[in-house]
């Protein structure tokens, strides 16, 4: 019966983040169909910021409370003030570069200001999100995305009739949406706000390790489009921007299931010795990836134009590295989620912190053995060795007694 319910949770997880992927692609396009060119850029970048606003949020607060769902059961008020007040800290620093940018008459300045007021209901959005699926209700997480894409849709809709082109307007439409959804996290968990500089520092001892492997990420990706763009041109790393779309939908499916995962073994510590958890990850997990590495190989050049235009026929040529990439992802999911739900932060952020540089590492050197080819199947071996990383660490953890793995608490 638990498996069950465990099984439908992890349904509805993957139907939340399936819809909350779909959403950021669909405004995207809104963006691009309602302003021009340059204006469509400079939304990009205010997705780019929010998504590290987003980042840095999930590091200090939404993965500390996925380990200790209690939090989210029993004082959800102390976790949602902590967000509102790392929300507010980023905000106020995005509001007031944007006012420098505005009295200087940079681009960006009036989008950047309604960005940073924004920023804390849009932080405490997703963190609704985390809490949902830390108390095995995935149900609201799923209801709150479905909020803010109506309601964003319901304004997109104003903007059209009214023939409105603005970025500042479409900008305002979107974060003033998001806010207006953050709202339905109150009616849900009906919190008493108090105490959130407290929950971070008790919860420090996890939340500066997630923080230092999001930064790890962050850094090494951004270095890696570097390294291509400069060694191997643009078109290059258009080819791996290309298969990097094209790759979204299962990343968008790794995470939920990476987030059921932890909810699961978060909540049920037993399911660590009897591995039914784990089980279930790895299987549906690998299922998922040798659905869509088919689905990539079979993809008609027809198709593939349609969705990538001129970038398909250099996309093409990386598919088969990417698809033994996400096999590999496949493979991190189920440890990677019993690790981190078993609160062995310190064994996972070394693992994250190593296997993001022996990617980087390979998929650099590969650039220069053959260009963007060469760096995929780089990034692809690093992703495999990743796996074996986290495999490795699963079973030496499985075998060491119970009494010496407890996390350290502050």
């Amino acid at each position: 019966m638990r498996a069950e319910g465990a099984g439908r949770r992890l349904s509805v997880v993957v139907v939340d983040q399936v819809l909350s992927g779909a959403s950021n692609i669909l405004i995207a396009l809104l963006s691009a169909h309602l302003l021009g060119t340059a204006a469509f850029g400079y939304f990009g970048m205010i997705l780019v910021i929010y998504a590290a606003a987003q980042g840095v949020n999930r590091s200090l607060v939404g993965d500390p409370l996925m380990v200790h769902p209690d939090d989210a059961r029993h004082r959800a008020g102390a976790p949602i003030s902590a967000a509102l007040i790392v929300g507010g800290a980023i905000g106020a620093l995005v509001a007031a570069i944007g006012g420098v940018f505005w009295w200087l008459d940079v681009p960006m300045g009036v989008e950047l200001v309604i960005l940073g007021a924004g920023l804390p209901g849009l932080i405490l959005h997703d963190l609704g999100r985390y809490l949902g699926f830390a108390t095995q209700r995935p149900w609201r997480s799923l209801w709150l995305d479905l909020l803010w894409l109506v309601l964003i849709l319901g304004v997109v809709g104003v903007l059209l009739v009214r023939d409105v082109e603005s970025l500042p307007w479409f900008t305002l439409g979107w974060v003033g949406s998001g806010v207006a959804a953050s709202l339905l996290v109150f009616a849900q968990h009906r919190p008493r706000l108090a105490g959130g500089r407290a929950w971070l520092r008790e919860r420090w001892y996890y939340s500066w390790r997630f923080l230092l492997s999001f930064v790890a990420l962050q850094g090494s990706t951004l270095g890696f489009s570097v390294v291509i763009a400069v060694v191997a041109g643009a078109k290059a790393m258009g080819a791996v921007r290309g298969v990097l779309l094209l790759l979204r939908p299962y990343m968008t499916f790794q995470t939920a299931s990476v987030a059921a995962g932890v909810a699961e073994v978060a909540n049920d510590p037993d399911s660590y010795r009897d591995g039914g958890h784990l089980r279930r990850t790895v299987i549906v997990s690998l299922a998922v990836a040798a659905v869509n590495a088919v689905i990539l190989l079979v993809l008609p050049d027809a198709l593939g134009r349609l969705v990538l235009s001129d970038t398909w026929d250099a996309t093409e040529a990386l598919l088969l590295p990417a698809c033994v990439q996400i096999l590999a992802l496949g493979l991190i999911a189920g440890p990677r989620a019993h690790l981190i739900g078993s609160k062995a932060v310190s064994v996972t952020v070394p693992i994250d912190i190593a296997s993001t540089v022996v990617t980087l590492v390979l998929g650099t050197i590969g650039v220069f053995i053959d260009g963007a080819y060469g760096a995929y199947w780089g990034v692809s071996s690093g992703s495999v060795l990743a796996a074996l990383m986290w495999w490795s660490a699963l079973s030496i953890r499985s075998r060491t007694p119970a009494r010496h793995r407890v996390e350290p608490t502050p």
